[in-house]
């Protein structure tokens, strides 16, 4: 029969050993310094939140949430304005009402979003309402989804059997955030127009 070894603590097995326990405690301190600001359930918050972790919102705020950082925002409450973040991603799953959504990663609406837009860098699923317009890369309507507005992507657009959209599908070229405000446009079209009845004129 064979004898069961014991670790070699004067060897390798034992520096091997050392640099596995130290692994699985950066790990732990990792997840300690991972912090959630949490607005919780019954709470009522008024004003602009600037954050630069993760939030999650059980409450409800009136006012917009944003984060120059990587900071996922996961809204379960209720919020009137707007949600941006640089990096993180966005989770609808209570209401956001009369704002837009600017997200660096994904957006996840299995809630209701009854604002203006949504853009994302990643990929935006509904399986939930939504009202107004939706741009990014990929958008994926599930089987519960329902809303109306408009909907630009750049790669790749499913809706799964049993949603039920009223939407104008446009298909756009190049990057999401390269699309333009009408603003914008207006101001890039008269540049030319002045220079072409200039030439015209002379």
């Amino acid at each position: 029969m064979f004898k069961k070894r014991e670790p070699d603590y004067e060897g390798v097995e034992k520096n091997d050993y050392e640099k596995n326990y130290m692994v699985e405690i950066s790990k732990e301190k990792v997840k300690e310094k991972v912090k959630v600001n949490t607005i919780l359930k019954g709470s009522r918050l008024t004003g602009d939140i600037n954050i630069s972790c993760d939030l999650e919102l059980s409450g409800e705020v009136e006012g917009n949430i944003s984060s120059e950082q990587g900071s996922n925002i996961i809204i379960k409450g209720s919020c009137k304005g707007s949600i941006k973040t640089r990096e993180g991603s966005v989770d609808v799953e209570g209401e956001l009402i009369n704002g837009d959504i600017i997200s660096g990663g994904d957006v996840k609406i299995t809630g209701k979003f009854d604002g203006g837009k949504v853009e994302a860098k990643g990929k935006i699923y509904v399986n939930g309402e939504f009202n107004g317009k939706l741009e990014s890369s990929e958008i994926e309507i599930g089987p519960t989804g329902r809303g109306k507005g408009e909907l630009f992507y750049r790669q790749y657009i499913s809706v799964s059997k049993g949603a039920n959209i009223d939407a104008q599908i446009n298909k756009v070229q190049g990057e999401v955030e390269a699309l333009e405000t009408p603003s914008d446009k207006v101001i890039n079209f008269e540049v030319p127009a002045k220079e072409t009845s200039d030439v015209m004129g002379g």
